[in-house]
């Protein structure tokens, strides 16, 4: 089955996508499987390298070094939104996917497949980087605590989280006028 990110076919094709494109193109998948899946914000993830120097487990992750991350978005890397899909709704950092805290540890549990299934995208890695975030850092700190002890290890936590970056995207489109 072949998984192609819009972002990345964007890319192949020189295509420019708003920043909110967030969906996945999933070849040669059955329309029932289509139906059946909850809306979300895909990406799908190949197993990762490993961890480089720079990327620090158990780290903070600043505002001015998730950005980039957001605007080229990468198998390397995974943004986690641990907010509840209502929050959500409200809008969400570009390329992020959802696991709500609420049904995290049990998500963490699953095994590669069922967790595919439930979310959408692949099972990071034990050595995957990973950002979680949520609304103000409280739950994406518990999440970050959570993946590291269920053995991650490329885990560093957005504390600035969604406040922090709604706040400074609203001072960025008001410089750019």
């Amino acid at each position: 089955m072949l998984r192609t990110s819009i972002s990345t076919l964007a890319r192949r094709t020189s295509v420019s996508l708003p920043s909110t494109a967030r969906t996945v193109v999933a070849a040669a998948r059955p329309a029932a499987v289509l139906q059946q899946q909850q809306p979300q914000a895909a990406r799908f993830y190949a197993k990762s390298a490993p961890l480089s120097g720079e990327w620090k487990d158990g780290s903070i992750i600043s505002y001015d070094e998730l950005k980039p991350i957001t605007k080229n978005p990468s198998d390397d890397v995974v943004v986690i939104d641990v907010r509840e899909p209502d929050e959500v709704a409200l809008g969400s950092i570009p390329s992020s996917v959802n696991i709500p805290l609420s049904d995290f540890e049990k998500s963490l549990s699953l095994d590669e497949g069922d967790f595919t299934k439930k979310h959408g995208f692949h099972k990071p890695g034990k050595t995957q980087k990973i950002v979680f975030y949520c609304r103000s850092g409280k739950r994406s700190t518990t999440a970050s605590d959570l993946a590291r002890k269920a053995g991650f290890k490329g885990v560093r936590n957005y504390t600035g989280s969604w406040l922090e970056w709604s706040d400074k995207q609203k001072k960025e489109g008001e410089n750019d006028d």
